[in-house]
């Protein structure tokens, strides 16, 4: 009875404990391309900032609950007023802006 003539590659495969070549090519097609590798990275980069302010994270996931909460014409109201003070603090004079931060660091 003749033995089936196995190829060199499958061989050598089978003797090292490989994995099959086609295996192998199947997992680079899956590798991510420059764009995605770019994406990724952005998106590390951004998580490792936010892992930075963790402890002011716990404060803006309480402040996403109570607007989640909010009805629909107080979000409004509070944009209008959000507004205005940003309109406030932009025209005003930078020592009272540095006041205002003093006052909030005490």
């Amino acid at each position: 009875m003749v033995m089936p003539r196995r190829g060199l590659l499958p061989e050598l495969e089978r003797k090292l404990g490989l994995p099959h070549l086609s295996l192998v090519a199947g997992s680079l097609e899956k590798f991510p391309d420059s764009k995605q590798l770019k994406l990724i990275k952005d998106v590390l980069t951004v998580a490792e900032r936010v892992s930075q302010s963790a402890p002011q994270l716990d404060q803006v996931v309480t402040i996403i609950r109570e607007i989640n909460s909010m009805p629909t014409e107080k979000l409004e109201k509070m944009d209008k007023v959000l507004k205005r003070i940003e309109k406030i603090i932009k025209t005003a004079p930078q020592d009272l802006v540095a006041f205002l931060v003093s006052l909030k660091e005490e």
